[in-house]
């Protein structure tokens, strides 16, 4: 009896059969996908799960011919939603699909570089819960001929209209005048959030979709037969980083779009993905059919001594987890998630081939991650017992007595398998942070360091924050001349390593100079500015690590 075109059945076939790695898996991939082939392509929810379930076979294919046939009901699928074009299924959108739209809100700078996409098209869609007046916003940017229609109330269609705004030009219009901000781009992105103005993009194209956005892997393709669980992670983590890829300008820019694009078909934003700087990406191609891009942002959306790193995980091309890490000295805090269509697979071997970047780019000792990863204000996280997948990885609790209780639970397993960790123990282990540690003491957080200068400004300079900077900069200069006039972002990192220049008491002529190399490279390279801090981490004895 053929399955009834409303029978879910050979969706959850198809579900199961491509998480299953075994010799009979290629089989049983190609005749669940028949079925499916066979019955009326799905609405709703269901095309969703099936999108995402050619996502993971895609991502893992286990032969060639298992990748062409789901490749070839990608087409099918692209196909039949550009055939539903104007018949809007509200289940579909914020998935990736190709062909359906998507709304919601984005940052001034991520709308700004949609309106200049090859593959959509993006106009507004409306403001929701608006916190500030357009006239308000207007009144700063127009010039000043124009200025006096802003003083009139008109809602915000009758204000474009009486600036001879039209319909078609309006995002293109609001993105110009927010762009007279992009010299204070936090005043800049609180004015825009507070317009609460969401944007319906519309794909005109397949590439523009989940399916369709691939970092090009040069043909090269890892056919997955089983699934790699057991390894050692510390080996791993050590074995050697290979050289990143050589990208031309074109191949750079493409590679952006990818990661650009990534976010927003996942209806995401990272700052390290809205404000990447073309110059600080750098893609590694690695085991297993992975590849990590890493990448930081532009020197006016830099933190101020820290690194913020992002990245994007590819497994055969397909972007499969993105996160990133703030980088410090030899220690930093990292996070990663995992797209929906792609967890059940190598977890633990993905993350710690991003440890593994990260260690060896910038050679840290210390990765910490935060509670909330693992089931702080986090039910997810809580109910998968997550703190388990990465204690077998090698993180432990950053306090004594709950690494202590994670050990008696373990000796509990291991004489009783099938003992699991109560909600509330769970609860406990969200307390503290949890590390890995890579020997030796523990280096210095970043905030020990400036609440040294909150204290010297207070002290020295009886709180007034203005007149510390220019004296420690003076001081900083002295000790330290610039080779060259400073440029903007380059004057403001050279403000902060001089105050952590004072605060350190120790105003020493050997130390100065590897600040002062940290001026000069922080906006220009994460990986420059990286090496330049551990060097003046080494040398200053105010900032050596004094233990957990």
């Amino acid at each position: 009896m053929a399955p009834h075109p409303g029978d879910t059945s050979a969706l959850a076939a198809f579900e199961q059969a491509v998480h299953r790695f075994a010799p009979e898996a290629p089989a049983a991939r190609q005749a669940a996908l028949d079925q499916l082939a066979a019955l009326p392509m799905p609405d709703g929810e269901a095309l969703v799960r099936h999108h995402e379930a050619l996502l993971f076979a895609a991502a893992h294919p286990t032969d060639t011919a298992s990748a062409r046939a789901v490749e070839a009901r990608f087409r099918h699928l692209a196909r039949h939603l550009k055939s539903r074009r104007g018949r809007p299924d509200e289940a579909l959108t914020g998935h990736g699909l190709p062909w359906v739209d998507t709304v919601t809100r984005f940052t001034h700078d991520c709308v700004r570089w949609l309106l200049t996409h090859p593959h959509c098209q993006v106009a507004p869609d409306g403001y929701r819960q608006p916190q500030l007046d357009l006239s308000a916003v207007l009144r700063l940017t127009l010039l000043g001929l124009e200025r006096g229609v802003t003083s009139a109330g008109l809602p915000n269609e009758e204000l474009l209209a009486a600036l001879r705004v039209k319909p078609a030009q309006t995002l293109a219009f609001l993105v110009d005048q927010f762009a007279r901000f992009d010299a204070q781009p936090l005043l800049k992105d609180q004015l825009f959030d507070a317009l609460d103005l969401f944007v319906r993009v519309r794909p005109t194209h397949a590439a523009f979709s989940k399916a369709g956005n691939r970092l090009d892997m040069g043909g090269r393709v890892f056919h997955q037969t089983e699934l790699l669980r057991q390894f050692d992670p510390l080996a791993l983590m050590n074995q050697r980083l290979p050289a990143p890829r050589r990208l031309n300008a074109a191949q750079r820019e493409e590679v952006i779009r990818v990661l650009k694009n990534t976010m927003t078909l996942t209806v995401r934003e990272t700052d390290p993905a809205t404000y990447l700087d073309p110059v600080a990406l750098r893609v590694y191609d690695l085991e297993r059919g992975l590849s990590v891009a890493l990448f930081g942002m532009t020197p006016d959306r830099q933190l101020p001594l820290e690194s913020y790193v992002g990245f994007t995980l590819f497994k055969n091309g397909f972007p499969v987890a993105y996160g990133g890490a703030w980088v410090f000295g030899e220690r930093a805090e990292f996070g990663m998630n995992i797209f929906e269509p792609y967890r059940g697979g190598e977890s633990g071997y993905m993350m710690c081939q991003l440890l593994r970047a990260y260690r060896q780019s910038f050679g840290l000792r210390h990765i910490e991650v935060d509670a909330h990863q693992f089931g702080l204000d986090n039910p997810d996280g809580i109910a998968s017992g997550a703190y388990w997948f990465y204690w077998r990885h090698g993180f432990r609790s950053l306090a004594p007595e709950l690494r202590a209780l994670a050990e008696r639970e373990r000796e509990r397993m291991r004489a009783q398998p099938s003992h699991r960790s109560t909600r509330r123990t769970l609860l406990r282990f969200t307390e503290s942070n949890v590390a890995l540690h890579f020997g030796g003491p523990v280096p210095p957080r970043l905030d020990a360091l400036t609440a040294r200068v909150t204290t010297m400004i207070a002290r020295d300079y009886a709180g007034d924050r203005q007149r510390a900077e220019r004296d420690c900069v003076a001081r900083f200069e002295r000790a330290a001349p610039p080779a060259h006039p400073l440029k903007m972002a380059e004057r403001a990192v050279q403000t902060e390593a001089a105050l952590l220049w004072r605060a350190g008491r120790r105003q020493s002529t050997r130390t100065a100079p590897h600040l002062a190399a940290m001026v000069h490279a922080k906006p220009r390279d994460p990986w420059t500015y990286q090496h330049r801090l551990l060097d003046w981490l080494r040398a200053s004895p105010e900032s050596r690590p004094t233990g957990m």
